[in-house]
């Protein structure tokens, strides 16, 4: 897991794997980063290929965090395995989802 920062907005970017040993480094780093009022932060899964339910429960419980810090939270580069995934579990109405992590930078200055 790689954090970085561009413009303002913080990019997690993800391993190969999004389980329930990463899944709590994810959820840590993201509540250290909602402790700032009003974070932008997109979540960049291009590399990852396999996300389980503690995966998705980290995603999840990270967007609430960050909005209840009243910050903004996008997913980018979603792998083909990612975008099925979304879908079967609907979370695909639950995240703003990007094909690429320009657009999901370009998101917060138009919103």
């Amino acid at each position: 897991m790689k954090i970085e920062e561009r413009d303002g907005i913080t990019i997690i970017t993800t391993d190969e794997r999004l389980d329930a040993v990463v899944a709590p480094q994810l959820k840590e780093a993201v509540s250290k980063l909602a402790e700032q009022a009003e974070t932008k932060l997109v979540i960049d899964l291009e590399h990852t290929r396999f996300i389980d339910s503690s995966g998705c429960g980290a995603l999840v419980a990270s967007l609430r965090a960050i909005i209840k810090s009243n910050g903004d939270m996008k997913i980018a580069n979603p792998s083909p395995q990612a975008k099925t995934l979304f879908q079967l579990t609907r979370l695909h109405r639950v995240f703003e989802i990007f094909d690429d992590m320009d657009a999901a930078v370009k998101s917060f200055t138009s919103s």
